[in-house]
């Protein structure tokens, strides 16, 4: 399982009842380009920097 860290940039979605979130996020200060993140996140905002587990996908329809 891979980890990575970075800085919730934007909340595309979150799900209340289930804690489901689409996020994107910066993993180096200096870089514009973000990273989507989904998953149950339920208490992540905005500004945050988080350590997250797991493993990458390359969806066929979002990348």
């Amino acid at each position: 399982m891979e980890s990575i860290t970075g800085t919730i940039e934007k909340i595309v979605y979150r799900n209340e009842e289930n804690g489901y979130v689409i996020a994107k996020i910066s993993l180096d200060k200096n870089e514009e380009k973000l990273t989507t993140i989904v998953g149950n996140m339920a208490s992540v905002n905005i500004g945050e920097t988080c350590e997250l587990k797991g493993e990458w996908v390359n969806n066929p329809k979002y990348g």
